[in-house]
């Protein structure tokens, strides 16, 4: 029985622990939060917080790893064996709306997260495969800058809609990124000579 109320004690002390940062993250810049405004919003003490983190960015990786573990593990069970961009979209955008408080706090601070090009870049080799596939005369070179360009397009498409307190229905922003990752692989290449 001790394990068990150890368990739950473990468990409560990580979850206040995080929403504590996500409600800091509310008003500050992950920056600008201490331990001790972790602490002491969370009311828990300094060695419970150093028991299961470093620092504060230790604590923001640490979410962020997590969310985006579960998130991969999510999609490769849904587009692994038959991958889709539609497929690959509409988990992603679940997810991110399934995850309120993390994607607010990815909007804070989307230059300290990897959790969207993560997601994406886990189906890197799908992704250039479809590429490949539509694209005329696209070339292994070339299709790394296409991922690129479609990667950051839709990242950005992305946290512009959180940002934006998600106020598009996570449908049309599905339709919307479909629409764009498409426009991207209905491509036709000119052909480049040297002059």
């Amino acid at each position: 029985m001790k394990n068990l109320h150890l368990d739950r004690r473990t468990k409560y002390s990580l979850q206040v622990i995080r929403s504590a940062l996500f409600e800091l993250l509310e008003t500050k810049d992950l920056k600008n939060i201490t331990v001790t405004d972790i602490c002491r919003l969370a009311d828990v003490n300094r060695g419970t917080f150093y028991k299961y983190y470093d620092d504060v960015p230790d604590l923001f990786y640490k979410i962020e790893l997590s969310i985006m573990e579960e998130a991969g593990e999510t999609i490769r069970q849904n587009c692994l064996e038959h991958f889709s961009v539609e497929k690959l979209i509409a988990n992603s955008l679940n997810i991110i709306a399934t995850n309120r408080d993390f994607t607010r706090m990815l909007a804070k601070n989307p230059a300290e997260t990897r959790f969207l090009q993560g997601i994406i870049s886990s189906f890197r080799p799908q992704l250039i495969e479809t590429m490949l596939a539509n694209i005329p005369d696209l070339t292994e070179e070339m299709s790394d800058l296409y991922f690129d360009f479609i990667l950051g397009g839709t990242v950005n498409i992305l946290l512009q809609w959180i940002k934006n307190n998600m106020v598009i229905p996570a449908r049309q922003m599905e339709t919307l990124s479909i629409q764009f990752i498409n426009s991207v692989l209905n491509t036709r290449l000119c052909s480049f000579t040297d002059t």
